[in-house]
């Protein structure tokens, strides 16, 4: 397939696929906020309880994380990204209708938050997957980084309408409006001219399919250090996110809109990240960049549990804004650089296994925020995880990544990613 930036057929197929997740990362962005608001101002939800909300979203990537990359392999990953939007609609669509019967209830949003969880841990695998086919070579780090960019934007209004649709339109109005976005994304990725060829069966049954994706992880120097530092960085984030409604409503005390704009200001910092990536990534070299990304970003942690009323809700929104960036240029440094390292049958398989490191622990994380909350209080719970990701971040400055200016594995490279 031709890859050329202004070739029609590729320029038009890659903005659709940009569209479709325009569309679905707005309405996801905007459900992450919507769920744990409904569950606090119709449910009276505790902090416990809406961690355990949280974790229910992210309980496919430990439960699933594993098998979804091999039974992904064997499927038409365009295919697997509608299947994926259709589900997320019919999540969503449920909740309206229960709550107009009266029967809406905390297991009930636990549930559609889980098949959202699932659908999205498809739907990552597999546009991982179909991205090479609609950019290839170089051409994957602007294509990443544009696909950070949507995702950054998508993120930067989607928590911002949850709030205001929720305030607005009030809870099942907001349900509703979410559930238009998936159905939108569906229609973008069908008008996709690039042919949806069924990949190669694979060798071998499931569990050496997922043995095969680990082993090559494993086997490699980079990618393995990466992948334990993603894990453990979204471990407190994770955490972290279980806390900031919970925190902003009923500790700071602002309203519902409010919670949207200020959870929505970290996308503004992973938007500025995806601008700037690949001019950081030439600058400093991708790997060095990997390396410092993280680290940089992690004492402006300690400003969260400084935010209060008025002046001092701007410092939750600095925080935001500083993560946001930093978790944003090392995703796209690690993405670009995996999509070109994996050979194309493993492709699928090496990224389940990130989503699996990086969002497996999510429950974990989310559950642990809540509990300690319950323990010690939000505030203290926060200067907690604050301390928590200034001593996990620097772990990949420990690795042999930190005598890297550039990730040493490519194409063609060995297994062991020492590379020429």
């Amino acid at each position: 397939m031709p890859d050329r930036p202004g070739a029609p057929g590729p320029a038009r197929d890659f903005r659709l696929f940009l569209g479709s997740h325009l569309f679905g990362e707005t309405g996801a962005a905007a459900v992450q906020v919507v769920l744990p608001l409904v569950a606090v101002l119709a449910l009276d939800a505790s902090a416990w309880e809406v961690g355990l909300l949280q974790a229910a979203g992210h309980a496919a990537y430990l439960v699933l994380g594993l098998p979804a990359g091999a039974w992904v392999g064997r499927m038409r990953p365009r295919r697997v990204m509608i299947g994926a939007d259709l589900v997320r609609f019919a999540a969503l669509v449920s909740l309206p209708l229960a709550w107009a019967g009266g029967l809406l209830s905390l297991p009930l949003l636990c549930l559609a938050a889980l098949l959202l969880g699932a659908a999205q841990l498809f739907g990552d695998i597999a546009d991982h997957t179909y991205l090479p086919r609609l950019r290839s070579g170089a051409g994957l780090i602007s294509g990443n980084s544009g696909l950070q960019a949507v995702r950054s934007g998508a993120e930067l209004g989607g928590p911002g309408l949850g709030g205001l649709f929720v305030q607005w339109l009030g809870g099942q109005g907001a349900l509703a409006a979410g559930a238009a976005a998936p159905a939108v994304s569906a229609l973008l990725l069908c008008r996709i001219a690039v042919p949806d060829v069924r990949p190669e069966p694979p060798e071998g049954g499931l569990a050496a399919q997922v043995r095969q994706g680990v082993g090559f992880v494993l086997r490699h120097r980079v990618l393995r250090v990466l992948a334990l530092s993603a894990s453990l960085n979204n471990l407190v984030f994770s955490a972290f996110f279980a806390l900031e409604v919970v925190f902003l409503t009923r500790v700071v005390g602002v309203s519902a809109g409010a919670v949207g704009v200020l959870t929505a200001s970290g996308a503004a910092g992973a938007l500025l990240g995806a601008w700037a990536a690949p001019g950081l990534g030439r600058a400093l070299g991708a790997a060095r960049t990997a390396v410092l990304a993280v680290p940089a970003a992690a004492p402006f942690m300690f400003l969260f549990p400084l935010a209060d009323a008025g002046w001092r809700t701007a410092l939750f929104a600095a925080a935001n804004v500083a993560v946001g960036a930093g978790v944003t240029v090392f995703n796209v440094m690690q993405v670009g650089y995996r999509q070109q390292v994996c050979p194309g049958g493993l492709l699928s398989r090496v990224s389940a296994l990130f989503r699996f490191a990086v969002w497996g622990v999510a429950p974990v994380g989310a559950l642990a925020g809540g509990a300690l909350a319950e323990a010690v209080g939000v505030r203290p719970a926060l200067w907690a995880l604050a301390a928590a990701l200034a001593a996990v971040a620097p772990l990949p400055a420990l690795s042999p990544l930190r005598r890297m200016r550039d990730f040493d594995g490519g194409p063609g490279d060995g297994e062991d990613g020492r590379g020429g």
